[in-house]
């Protein structure tokens, strides 16, 4: 059996959000009992811009993982369930040359360039949610994460306000949610 889904939470903030937006979506396939195979992808971009610095940033991403359930099927074809999950995300960042200004009564006053960059972040996330079937292979699912960067020092110079897929870039430890609206198809166990 095999869902496919989006974050309808990320549609209705991003654009809300002044510094980022960020679309993601979802597909999974039931593999065992209790074992789901999972893929996310999804893709986004953030801007700084005040006084003191100013660039912007866009990244593509994918995380894959597996989701264990926890409670016994009811009936046949009985999908709602808890899961706790682990993935391992990266995403692609490609971040533009940022102009930044220093204001200092001592020293004096600092103006420059930082060169544009490209790199992956990679990180490591631990999950836990649930999933329901609302109607007839329609799905609701919500999760929370923790995520923390597996090579933080990547993007220590300058890191991009928000990178899609994981959160606020300049935490090496993130938390995160998802609320996804899914569609299930092929042969429930």
């Amino acid at each position: 059996y095999y869902r496919v889904g989006v974050d309808v939470s990320k549609f209705v903030l991003s654009p809300l959000s002044e510094n980022f937006n960020t679309y993601e979506f979802t597909f999974d396939a039931h593999y065992k009992k209790d074992i789901f195979w999972v893929a996310d992808f999804g893709f986004g971009n953030s801007k700084i811009d005040n006084k003191n610095i100013t660039f912007h940033s866009n990244n593509t991403f994918v995380r894959i993982g597996v989701d264990k359930t926890f409670f016994n099927q009811e009936f046949k074809g009985d999908m709602d369930n808890a899961f706790i999950g682990l993935r391992y995300g990266i995403g692609f960042v490609n971040r533009s040359a940022a102009t930044y200004y220093v204001q200092d009564t001592v020293w004096g006053n600092t103006a420059g360039n930082i060169d544009k960059a490209s790199f992956a972040a990679q990180w490591v996330e631990l999950g836990g949610g649930f999933k329901m079937e609302i109607v007839k292979n329609i799905f609701l699912g919500w999760n929370i994460r923790v995520k923390t960067f597996i090579n933080p020092k990547k993007f220590e110079k300058l890191p991009p306000a928000y990178i899609a897929g994981y959160g606020v870039a300049e935490k090496n430890t993130a938390f995160g949610y998802n609320l996804f609206l899914l569609y299930g198809f092929g042969k429930k166990r």
